[in-house]
């Protein structure tokens, strides 16, 4: 089993290892301590704070450490017991913490397994994913750090961990919350697998194929989807590229959402939910004046202007008020984060300044606008979607709206 640690570059600078102190890490960490090349190893523990023994496994964790001559990292987490899908929200707040504290050059060493990855492909499966979740826990990344993520365990069972375990008379902890049956992968790794091993032993075997089929294929459309974005992609809005509705319908269907997928990916947003895109699909038929919103939690997809835009929630802000500079050179609105020289504003207007009273003002869909069919022209002839206008800045000279600060 040595030989699945050659996944590490030789020149790794320090290599972490996520450590429960179960059966998998305990292994990993016994083949790490063992490796000839003698890198820099740090145990990390996540204590979930969701288990009444979870300061006795973190105490283990931190004496096998100290047995072992080497310096622990230990992390509470503090998980909420009854929060929706824990398992998630303790995988994106461990992966969290190996992006913010590790950099290039450094290693972080998992230990799933086949046992794992079967499991995984199973329950992307019955959710009904794609290729994209068909193919399973990948082999290794590089996270958003620089760091390298490998998982050198994922062509071993569990059964060839315990019987490695046992002959090296390695010391372990069992997770009790694995015993119960509450949670998807538990049941099915309690439940369901040990049925289909009695009928199909190899099963396991099968799925990694599967896994390694569904991962070609998804490169394959995530090439092809790379190549219309390309074609596809049209101005920026709030520095995500939006999409040509006409060209978007120029493509077959499954090429279609093969591209909305990528897009919604390339701007680091959850994917779309099979039900959300088929209704996507529909509105994008629907008549050019129409202005559908397809909601996500995290996000949008609005339709304006013949063109896809995505909305992150957090990025909409209302602005209100009207604020007079008159002929101050700095313009500055701090609860908007608005800091400007009168000179830029006159330059990206294209006026002269001839000591002009300026004001800025944001518009207030609750009040009379004398200058609103103006303003409308305004936006319409910059292409500003609807549900940005209420933050565009109006630049007001000696009383006049003259432009937008965009």
């Amino acid at each position: 089993m040595q030989s699945c640690l050659e996944l590490i570059p030789d020149d790794a600078q320090r290599v972490f290892i996520a450590f429960s102190g179960g059966l998998d890490s305990t292994v990993l960490l016994h083949l790490l301590v063992a490796d000839p090349r003698k890198f820099k190893i740090i145990p990390w523990h996540f204590n979930h704070g969701l288990l009444d023994v979870a300061s006795d496994m973190e105490q283990f964790c931190i004496g096998q450490a100290e047995l072992l001559g080497l310096e622990i990292r230990v992390d509470q987490l503090r998980l909420d017991k009854i929060e929706g899908n824990v398992e998630a929200v303790a995988r994106h707040k461990r992966y969290a913490l190996f992006a913010q504290h590790t950099h290039a050059g450094d290693c972080i060493l998992t230990a799933h397994h086949a046992d794992d990855q079967a499991e995984t492909f199973l329950l992307n499966a019955l959710r009904g994913s794609g290729s994209a979740g068909l193919r399973g826990i990948a082999r290794q990344r590089v996270l958003d750090g620089g760091a390298l993520l490998l998982r050198p365990l994922l062509d071993s069972s569990r059964n060839q961990l315990e019987t490695y375990a046992r002959e090296h008379k390695l010391s372990w902890v069992d997770d009790p919350s694995n015993q119960t049956s509450r949670f998807d992968r538990n049941y099915l790794r309690n439940q369901v697998i040990p049925l289909l091993k009695t009928r199909w032993p190899n099963f396991q075997r099968s799925l990694a194929t599967a896994s390694e089929l569904q991962s070609e294929i998804q490169d394959v459309l995530d090439e092809v989807a790379a190549l219309d974005f390309l074609q596809l992609k049209s101005s920026p809005s709030r520095g995500i590229a939006t999409l040509d509705v006409a060209q978007l319908l120029l493509l077959s269907p499954g090429r279609r959402k093969n591209l909305v997928r990528y897009w919604i990916t390339d701007a680091g947003l959850p994917v779309i939910s099979h039900a959300r895109m088929q209704e996507l699909m529909h509105q994008i038929l629907a008549k050019a004046d129409a202005r559908p919103e397809i909601a996500m939690p995290d996000y949008s997809i609005r339709i304006y202007d013949q063109r896809l835009f995505l909305v992150v929630n957090d990025k909409l802000h209302e602005r209100s008020g009207s604020f007079d500079f008159g002929l101050q050179t700095n313009v500055e609105i701090e609860k908007f984060g608005l800091r400007m020289q009168r000179c830029e504003i006159f330059r990206e207007l294209g006026f002269s300044d001839q000591n002009q009273a300026l004001s800025l003002k944001f518009r207030d869909d609750g009040q009379q606008n004398d200058d609103r069919h103006r303003l409308k022209r305004m936006f319409q002839k910059h292409r500003v979607p609807p549900w940005e206008r209420a933050a565009i800045a109006q630049v007001y000279l000696d009383g006049k709206l003259e432009g937008l600060l965009l």
